[in-house]
């Protein structure tokens, strides 16, 4: 079967798109890079702009043997019932190189004058951000103007951009004296991107599958709703300006922080510990959407500083990405950091309840419940990669690995009441001591004690009667 190259591309009938220029850097080929900025990137292009990007991974050497194109598959379900799909082949990247063995390629790619973009997703490696530090001596060494610097992140934490600014001027200090260099980053524009796509990669199985009905092979094929929104922290970049919302960073992040990614919450550890793998199958489990649905309308719509009417197309829409059924959108790849993100997703609707009606929200109180028993489990395997088991399968966690270790420290059998003080009123994990609020303590001591008793799936049944 023939690679993803540009000499098939009349032949195959795809759109050439190829940018002229390199007008920005990626930092590293992970997912959020090539499913987010790249693709970003091409939709602008798309819409006649030239913005050519030069990639430094890693995977440079097999990028390069496709041309630096690759493929997203982009499906959905659309709200008549009907298939959408459409094999979009990504151009925007335009050269690739591994800096450890490429490394004057590297340095070279920093002295461009056209380049005005840098992006680096939230979850890069410590060796991505000091790759992005010495591009930016680079540039400043050769008298350049500093380039816009984007972090990707599906909920950023606040001040991210900040701290990356902090790191590095910190990796800098090796080798660059003086105060220059850091007065020239100060200067330069760091900023957060709240990105909304669902991506990912497929199974070997699919993969081969979706091959022969290309008809070509792609390395770095993955799948990928049509849904893409990205906001700017301050300012949007005017080469991003006809492919980022105008919308308010803040109302943005708050939006999809208690509706979107509490739904995932809400399902994510929910639907595993149920047997499930995919929100498809939670959400179309008749049991667990009624929990979801009740949780929602009677426990966090409530809570958020929005009418239901101006918000209800934003609820819909959010369950209907999640069981699309044409993709597998997998559990626990999507729920990942889901106890990181606790106190900016279902904290401040438990919060609220409580303050409320006195007492802790029964359905998100079982959410957490259920989140913690999931944690709890889990355990570092031979890849020394932490890990959770259902039946005689493993399954790893993406967490911060500080709130893994301190998880790694509990046992999802030991006494509800131990296990529930244990988390609650651990200050590392939310820096402040969450028995405090109305009634969860005791509450969540109760929806522990019923998992581990009668199981998870009876105390659903249960509670849905109430």
């Amino acid at each position: 079967m023939i690679q993803l190259n540009r000499s098939m591309m009349e032949r195959y009938e795809i759109a050439d798109r190829r940018p002229s220029e390199i007008r920005a850097a990626l930092f590293g080929a992970n997912r959020a890079t090539l499913g987010i900025a790249a693709r970003l990137l091409d939709l602008a292009n798309k819409r006649g702009g030239n913005l050519g990007a030069v990639c430094f991974s890693s995977a440079a050497h097999a990028l390069r043997a496709q041309d630096c194109m690759f493929t997203l598959l982009i499906r959905a379900e659309t709200e008549e019932g009907s298939a959408h799909r459409e094999e979009r082949v990504v151009q925007s990247i335009v050269s690739a190189f591994d800096p450890e063995t490429e490394f004057e390629a590297y340095l070279n790619c920093a002295r461009l004058p056209e380049l005005e973009l840098c992006f680096l997703s939230a979850e890069s490696s410590a060796v991505d951000i000091a790759l992005l530090a010495r591009f930016l001596y680079a540039r400043w060494e050769a008298r350049l103007p500093a380039p816009t610097v984007l972090l990707l992140g599906d909920l950023p934490k606040p001040d991210a951009a900040k701290s990356l600014r902090s790191a590095t001027i910190t990796l800098s200090r090796d080798w660059a004296e003086g105060t220059a260099f850091a007065k020239w980053l100060e200067r330069a524009s760091f900023q957060s991107v709240l990105f909304e796509s669902l991506f990912g990669q497929m199974s070997d199985s699919e993969r081969m599958r979706v091959q022969e009905e290309m008809n070509y092979s792609d390395d770095f094929l993955a799948w990928a709703e049509p849904h893409l929104q990205c906001f700017v922290e301050k300012y949007i970049p005017t080469a991003l300006a006809n492919v980022c919302s105008l919308e308010s960073f803040d109302l943005a992040l708050s939006r999809k922080a208690r509706v979107f990614d509490s739904l995932i919450f809400i399902c994510a550890s929910l639907g595993f510990l149920c047997g499930m793998d995919t929100f498809a199958q939670a959400l179309r489990d008749e049991t667990l959407r009624s929990f979801a649905g009740r949780a929602f309308f009677e426990e966090i719509l409530p809570q958020i500083p929005w009418s239901r009417e101006e918000i209800a197309p934003y609820v819909i829409s959010s369950f209907s990405r999640l069981e699309n059924s044409m993709n597998d959108v997998p559990l626990l790849e999507v729920g990942r950091y889901m106890i990181s993100n606790f106190p900016l997703t279902l904290l401040p609707a438990i919060r609220g309840y409580a303050h409320r009606e006195f007492e802790a929200p029964p359905r998100l109180t079982l959410a957490f419940a259920s989140a913690i028993m999931l944690y709890a489990g889990a355990r570092k395997g031979d890849a020394e990669v932490y890990e959770v088991c259902r039946g005689e399968k493993r399954f790893p966690l993406q967490e911060d690995a500080k709130v893994l270790r301190i998880f790694s420290l509990l046992s999802h059998d030991m006494p509800s009441e131990a296990l529930a003080y244990a988390v609650l009123a651990d200050r590392d994990l939310w820096g402040e001591d969450l028995r405090e609020i109305d009634g969860l303590e005791l509450r969540l001591s109760l929806e522990l004690s019923s998992i581990q008793r009668i199981g998870l799936r009876e105390t659903l049944r249960r509670m849905d009667k109430q």
